[in-house]
C-alpha cells in the first residue's frame, strides 16, 4: 500500500481544493484572451451522492449549492479570465468566448461537531465537481478542456485537537492564547464554503490553462492532486515506496 509522508500531510492538509484528470484538446485551445466567459448554473447529477442539510429559510439544499458554486466562478471570472455572464440552462450558446458546464459529483456535509471539537479528518466535508469548458469560437460540442475537482475540511484541527502538539496544531494552539481563532475558523468551515471555493478554483483552473498558453498574465495558480506549490514549482508528493 503506498503510505503518503506524514509531515508532507500535515502541511498540506487544511482546506483546499484541487483539480485532477485534466484533459484538454490543443487543437480547440484560444488563441487569444476570450472576451467572455459563460457560465451555465451548475447542476446535481442525476443520483449523486448528496448530504447537505437545508439552509435556512427552506431552500433547496441541490440548488443552494449548486448556485454557491456557479457564484465562486463568477466572482473571479473578470479578474482572471474575461467578463463573467450567467448563461441560463435553456439558451442557446454564443458563437464565442468561453462556456463552462458542469456537474456536481458528490456533496457530503460531514459532522460540524466533530470538526469544532476534534478535527484532523474527522467529521471532514467533502465536495467534488466535473467540468467542461467549451471555446465556442472552435466547438460548440466538444471541449476545449476538461477536470474534476475534490476537496473539502481535510485534516484541520478543532478545539480538542488545537491542543495536540503537532506540526500543525501548535500555530493554532498559539493563536488560541492570543484570542484570534474561534470555533468558527477551527472548525465550522460547511459545504457552502466548500461550494464557494470549489467555484473560484475552476476560474483558477481555466485561467491556470489560458496562462499557460500565453494569451493572458498569470495572476494565479491552482492546486493540483498529488502535488504541493514550492517556491520552484509545483511538486509531486512522494509516497514511502518511491524513496530509494
Amino acid at each position: 500500500m503506498r503510505i503518503l509522508l506524514l509531515p508532507l500531510v500535515l502541511l498540506t492538509g487544511c482546506s483546499s481544493v484541487s483539480v485532477l484528470q485534466e484533459r484538454e484538446v490543443s487543437a480547440l485551445a484560444p488563441t487569444s484572451r476570450p472576451k467572455a466567459l459563460y457560465v451555465r448554473p451548475f447542476e446535481v447529477r442525476r443520483g449523486a451522492e448528496f448530504d447537505a442539510a437545508a439552509p435556512v429559510g427552506g431552500e433547496d439544499p441541490r440548488m443552494k449549492i449548486a448556485e454557491l458554486v456557479t457564484d465562486g466562478v463568477l466572482s473571479k471570472a473578470d479578474e482572471w479570465i474575461a467578463p463573467g455572464k450567467l448563461l441560463p440552462a435553456d439558451a442557446p450558446a454564443p458563437d464565442e468566448g468561453l462556456l463552462v458546464s458542469a456537474k456536481i459529483l458528490r456533496t457530503q456535509q460531514g459532522s460540524r461537531a466533530l470538526r469544532i471539537g476534534i478535527g484532523f479528518g474527522l467529521g471532514r466535508t467533502r465536495l467534488e465537481t466535473s467540468v467542461r469548458v467549451f471555446n465556442l469560437a472552435a466547438s460548440k460540442t466538444e471541449p476545449w478542456l476538461a477536470f474534476e475537482t475534490t476537496g473539502g475540511s481535510n485534516m484541520e484541527p478543532g478545539v480538542i485537537g488545537a491542543l495536540v502538539p503537532s506540526p500543525v496544531a501548535i500555530p493554532i494552539a498559539a493563536s488560541l492564547v492570543g484570542g484570534a481563532v474561534t470555533a468558527g475558523t477551527m472548525g465550522i468551515k460547511g459545504v457552502s464554503q466548500d461550494a464557494s471555493r470549489t467555484g473560484r478554483v475552476i476560474a483558477a483552473a481555466i485561467h491556470d490553462k489560458l496562462a499557460e498558453r500565453r494569451v493572458l498574465e498569470r495572476r494565479t495558480k491552482v492546486k493540483r492532486a498529488g502535488q504541493v506549490a514550492t517556491p520552484v514549482g509545483d511538486v509531486p508528493i512522494p509516497t514511502l515506496d518511491e524513496l530509494p
